[in-house]
């Protein structure tokens, strides 16, 4: 039993107070060195500032603005990949495709593209419309500005493209497409109908007819022609001449708000008053995004309710608002105005004298009324004067 007591504190050294304070302090050391060396390598790392007042690695302004750059530049090169990713597979359109690596790497970029794009798109499709038209509506389309009436239009288109359309055979294989044209013809140059109608039948009897029909095949083109010619030139005329009289209507207008000294006897304008009515007229207050028209105020109460505007300005009529004198100049008549506010202020007056005359018991309902009439027509004697 002892000698198993023995292995079991075999190796185990018993030692002394000294000995025990020698082995810890080593240990501290040991550890304090561990840390040093732990600090010292850290501030190795540590932000200096160099001999320019500039951080280098160790600057983190300039750590955060490096950040910020590259994530920029990583930021328009994922664009520009998709850009380019967009124009191959033909989503959108670039007239500058082979200078697709100039274009700035953006959002604002692909958006401009796009627009480009529609547009692009859109047109094609009208010039592909316009190409699978009819060939009589397109010519139509080309010359119905010249014309007020469309019927005038059509006609005239229908007319240059059967002069376009038709060839020699076509005049040559039928006789009675010969007598029509050369009657045409003739009645162009003033002939009668009798007298066009002679004149086909003589050029049958001579056989004629087919090379009179082949000659009139240009003269007529060049008549159709000419007839959408004076009537663009008519048309453009009447246009000038119409925003003439616009113009000169409008500054008249003007002129005159200026030169007037009054609309209604006895209440006139000064400087601001006219300025205020100018303005009422030149500023515009809403405009029509679908025809692009601009409206002033009195033009828009008019559009947003025409039958309630209506009524207005006949019961304003009615009034007298409008009349005119002899000589056509507007008038307007507000006695029947005065009248009302009259009638408003005697019974206003009537009351209050009423009420007067109650605290000491004189004077009937009648009296009242006469003597505020009187007291009114005094003050539209004195007014008058």
């Amino acid at each position: 039993m002892s000698e198993e007591k023995d292995d079991l504190f075999e190796g185990l050294q018993i030692m002394s107070p000294e000995e025990l304070n020698s082995v810890v302090e080593s240990e501290e050391s040991e550890e304090k060195e561990e840390t040093k060396t732990e600090e010292e390598n850290s501030e190795m790392f540590q932000p200096v500032e160099s001999e320019k007042g500039e951080g280098a690695y160790e600057n983190t302004n300039n750590q955060t603005k490096s950040t910020t750059a590259t994530s920029s530049e990583r930021s328009e090169e994922i664009y520009k990949g998709l850009i380019k990713e967009l124009v191959d597979a033909n989503i959108i359109t670039s007239a500058e495709a082979d200078k697709l690596d100039e274009l700035e790497g953006s959002l604002d970029t692909i958006k401009e593209l796009m627009t480009k794009t529609v547009q692009t798109n859109f047109k094609a499709a009208e010039e592909q419309w316009k190409a699978n038209m009819p060939a009589a509506k397109k010519r139509f389309l080309e010359i119905e500005d010249a014309f007020d009436e469309t019927d005038q239009a059509i006609m005239m288109a229908q007319r240059l493209e059967f002069f376009d359309s038709i060839s020699e055979e076509d005049i040559k294989s039928d006789e009675n497409l010969q007598k029509e044209i050369y009657y045409d013809l003739l009645l162009s140059k003033n002939f009668t109908e009798k007298q066009a109608a002679e004149a086909v039948e003589d050029a049958v009897e001579v056989k004629k007819l087919e090379a009179k029909a082949l000659e009139a095949i240009p003269e007529l083109k060049n008549q159709a022609n000419a007839v959408v010619t004076q009537a663009k030139e008519y048309k453009a005329a009447k246009t000038k001449q119409q925003i003439a009289q616009q113009n000169k209507a409008f500054e008249s207008l003007i002129n005159n708000i200026d030169q007037r000294q009054s609309f209604i006897d006895g209440i006139n304008l000064n400087k601001v008053s006219k300025e205020k009515i100018k303005q009422n007229i030149l500023s515009p207050v809403y405009k029509d995004n679908k025809t692009g028209r601009e409206y002033n105020s009195l033009m828009y109460k008019q559009t947003r309710n025409p039958v309630e505007f209506e009524m207005l300005i006949n019961y304003y009529d009615t009034l007298g608002l409008f009349n005119l004198d002899k000589e056509g100049k507007f008038k307007p008549d507000i006695s029947k105005l005065k009248q009302v506010a009259k009638t408003k202020a005697i019974n206003e007056l009537d009351k209050i004298i009423a009420s007067e005359d109650r605290s000491v018991g004189r004077n009937t309902s009648v009296e009242t009324s006469q003597k505020t009439s009187n007291i009114l027509d005094m003050l539209d004697r004195a007014m008058k004067k």
